[in-house]
């Protein structure tokens, strides 16, 4: 009898075990061929990485809706520099010291630029001092960079909004951004392995490409927002070759 019901409920255990080591199996999405994807985990539900300093192999700075964070490991783990309580819109290298710019402009042409050291960093975000104890206030708020575009080799980078009128308002909705390569006269789009809100763009020693984007996504076609919209980490994409 005993044995009977041994036989009956062991290929149920066995049946139960299979599944659960199905679901743990989680599928692993393949890497693109031309860019690194880095998630910065952060306080907020929902992020977007705004600018970016510094070499993947040695270290990166990278500004979210919040603060500042540091990877000394190639992305694998992040520390918050520091809490800006706010989006630092653009950083300014010279020499050993970088400067956190916290405000923006537009240009007469229409660009968008990164403005007003308000503090700096000479050992990679460890430490961070106010611009004012050090600087004269005739040089600090005047210190700007731009932070939609860069240029190398004669490339430039350019990241554009797009937008689409709302039925009945006078308001517009943001869609995904999109970014350009220009060299000369010809002007191409460059491919990212999924569309964001982009904020800001890097070229290092190196001249890899690195660009800030949101954690939400859009539909590559329509542009518009998909789900999840919320609880998606701030993004950086990272180019596997130069000037891609």
């Amino acid at each position: 009898m005993l044995l009977n019901k041994i036989r009956r409920v062991l290929p149920l255990l066995l049946l139960t075990a299979a599944c659960q080591q199905k679901e743990d199996v989680k599928p692993v999405a393949a890497e693109n061929a031309d860019w690194i994807t880095l998630e910065i985990p952060t306080i907020l539900s929902g992020d977007e990485a705004y600018s970016i300093v510094g070499d993947l192999d040695k270290t990166l700075l990278v500004s979210t809706r919040q603060g500042v964070y540091v990877t000394s490991d190639q992305g694998k783990t992040w520390r918050q520099s520091r809490n800006f309580y706010g989006p630092v819109a653009g950083f300014l290298p010279r020499n050993d010291t970088i400067f956190a710019l916290t405000m923006t402009g537009i240009s007469p042409q229409g660009e968008l630029f990164a403005r007003y050291a308000d503090m700096f960093t000479a050992d990679w975000g460890k430490t961070w001092v106010y611009s004012q104890s050090v600087y004269s206030y005739r040089v600090y708020p005047e210190m700007q960079a731009s932070s939609r575009q860069v240029q190398a080799a004669g490339i430039t980078y350019r990241t554009t909004e797009n937008t689409e009128p709302i039925p009945n308002s006078s308001s517009r909705l943001v869609l995904a951004s999109d970014l350009w390569r220009e060299q000369g006269t010809a002007r191409t789009l460059v491919q990212l392995p999924a569309r964001h809100y982009l904020k800001g763009l890097h070229v290092d020693a190196q001249q890899r490409l690195y660009v800030a984007a949101s954690g939400l996504r859009f539909d590559v076609k329509t542009g518009q927002a998909i789900n999840p919209t919320v609880g998606r980490p701030a993004i950086v994409y990272v180019s596997r070759r130069p000037l891609p």
